[in-house]
């Protein structure tokens, strides 16, 4: 018979290898759980770590307050050095943005400051996988000053995921800071993974190519002041074009039931324009070419589309018009009547403006024909050598009936082009078209549609700097929680580069004031403006990670000091509004 569990909460040790060859030594304590069968982690605290090269173990420095007073009755000194310049930046972008007002009246104040330290680590270390937070927490002070482990940050993000009350509120609170009327870029993207234990976790498009399971992440992100404002995930062999009605049902709670949405043809579809007109949401979304109605229309207007009287007054290579037309739209009845004999979830049809911005460009149609162009070569090149039809891809197959003729003589095969099909599917290379129900001016509703832009470099921002490419948890509640901690890291991000866009837009500039209009400060805003054209955020950050803090106390007195800096450096702290701890 096997033993019976002893109920005894065991510690040992373990060595845990780093990435970067040190090996650090924990003190765990696990206790067995005769339900579950299973042993389970009570705590874990690092005790020394042996670094890279070396045998001997040494010790880590402790954890401990930089708010508590230190009683020094002996006369001893004692002293402390902690790295605060990086740390005074993101404190101050934390408080001017109100990132971490939203986080601390949607939770208690533990829970937050474990969210905000978590989110400040991953900026700070531009996306450094979790336990590195263990040691990296012992040279930069962060809101939890108890100290975050593996056990901490995994129950945080359990709980999290769980609590459904504190991220809507935190969006809420974002959509708050949204002065004029909201404009929303709405778009997703997939993050892969190996795991079979997040159920969420599906084969469906995958936007990385790397042929994994995935889970989709959709985000709502303003363009205007570029700030992400909610995300949610799915499972990720869900469609885009589904995903629209809970979107529109999320923005009404969250207070912008006026807002413009901005999407691109993934999104578009008769019903999704149906549910924009019904919710009362104004919208911008890029329709596909090749509809009927849309296809019509460029046939009716094609001279007028490409004149030059019609250029794009930003971008003189694009050309465009717009066209207003009512058309028919179809929703189900909520209600059943009587008077007229419907019943609930009848189809009725009803009649909206939608404003059809049609626009050609030159250099685009010739990027398209030359890649139509190349790929029906290589398609050819493949049957000539032997490739069996049936075994290329569909859209591959689809090719070759529309725009290849094939014959086989004594035993040659020979390709020919269908000239007329292909001149066919060139007809609309060079156009494409944006549909609104509010945007009357053709080129504004281009510049709104172009700025839709940032939510990708926002995508690519969450999987480089907030560790966001893998899923690294199991359960779906705890990687709801990571997620939305890397969001908050990604508020933090977004802001930050916003203040560094605008801090570079008026640099160097003359503003009238003749304190400020002197060569000496001009010159030195040049500088300034070069070197953060020249350096990422991440970079930046880590710039002023040199800069550390010195605190001594001995009987008399106690002093406290940080590195000095040089005036460009001063300059920078200066626009952004940080003062360094001393």
């Amino acid at each position: 018979m096997p033993a019976k569990p002893s109920g005894e909460v065991k510690t040992r040790t373990i060595k845990n290898m780093r990435k970067n060859g040190d090996i650090y030594i924990l003190e765990r304590q696990t206790l067995y759980d005769p339900v579950k069968k299973q042993t389970k982690i009570i705590s874990s605290k690092l005790v020394s770590k042996i670094p890279k090269g070396m045998e001997a173990p040494v010790k880590t420095r402790y954890k401990t307050s930089h708010n508590v007073k230190v009683r020094n009755p002996s006369g001893q000194i004692i002293a402390s050095r902690t790295r605060v310049g990086m740390m005074d930046i993101l404190e101050h972008i934390g408080a001017e943005s109100g990132i971490d007002d939203g986080i601390y009246v949607g939770t208690d104040i533990g829970t937050a400051q474990k969210i905000i330290s978590i989110a400040r680590y991953l900026l700070a270390s531009n996306g450094q996988t979790l336990p590195g937070i263990i040691a990296w927490q012992f040279s930069h002070q962060l809101p939890y000053e108890s100290g975050i482990t593996e056990d901490i940050y995994h129950d945080l993000f359990a709980r999290v995921g769980q609590d459904e009350t504190l991220q809507q509120s935190y969006f809420a609170n974002r959509c708050a800071t949204i002065k004029d009327k909201a404009i929303l870029a709405y778009d997703s993207t997939t993050v892969s993974t190996y795991s079979e234990n997040q159920i969420e976790a599906r084969y469906g498009y995958n936007k990385d190519d790397d042929g994994l399971k995935t889970i989709k992440y959709l985000a709502l992100y303003s363009i205007e002041t570029r700030q992400p404002v909610a995300f949610t995930k799915q499972p990720g062999n869900l469609p885009d074009v589904i995903t629209i009605g809970n979107a529109l049902k999320q923005l009404s709670v969250l207070g912008l039931g006026d807002a413009e949405i901005v999407t691109d043809n993934g999104y578009h579809s008769e019903h999704n324009l149906s549910e924009f007109f019904i919710a009362g949401f104004d919208f911008i979304t890029l329709v596909k070419t090749s509809l009927k109605w849309v296809k019509a229309e460029i046939d009716a207007h094609a001279h007028d589309i490409e004149s030059i009287t019609n250029a794009c007054p930003f971008d003189t290579a694009t050309r465009g018009i717009t066209i207003a037309r009512m058309r028919d739209y179809v929703k189900a009845r909520k209600y059943a009547s009587r008077k007229s004999g419907t019943q609930k979830g009848d189809e009725e049809v009803f009649r909206r403006r939608t404003y059809l911005h049609l626009y050609f460009n030159a250099a685009r149609k010739t990027e398209q024909d030359s890649y139509f162009d190349e790929s029906l070569f290589a398609l050819r090149s493949q049957i000539i050598e032997g490739a069996n039809i049936g075994e290329l891809s569909k859209a591959a197959q689809n090719k070759v009936v529309k725009y290849l003729r094939i014959s086989r003589r004594g035993g040659v095969v020979r390709v020919s082009f269908d000239d007329a099909a292909c001149r066919a599917a060139k007809k609309y290379h060079g156009y494409f078209a944006l549909a609104s129900n509010n945007e009357k001016n053709t080129f504004e509703c281009f510049r709104k549609y172009r700025k839709r832009e940032t939510i990708e470099s926002f995508f690519e921002s969450m999987k480089r700097c907030a560790d966001g490419s893998r899923v690294r948890v199991w359960g779906s509640d705890t990687l709801r929680g990571r997620m939305f901690v890397q969001f908050i890291a990604l508020c933090y991000y977004e802001y930050l580069s916003d203040k560094i866009r605008s801090m570079k837009a008026t640099l160097g500039q003359k503003n009238g004031d003749a304190k400020h209009d002197i060569a000496k400060t001009l010159k030195l805003e040049k500088k300034l403006k070069t070197w953060l054209e020249n350096t990422p955020i991440y970079g930046v950050l880590q710039w002023f990670d040199t800069v550390e803090g010195v605190k001594v106390s001995s009987a008399l007195t106690t002093k406290r000091w940080s590195t000095e800096i040089t005036e460009r450096d001063a300059l920078f702290l200066d626009r952004l509004g940080v003062s360094l701890s001393n």
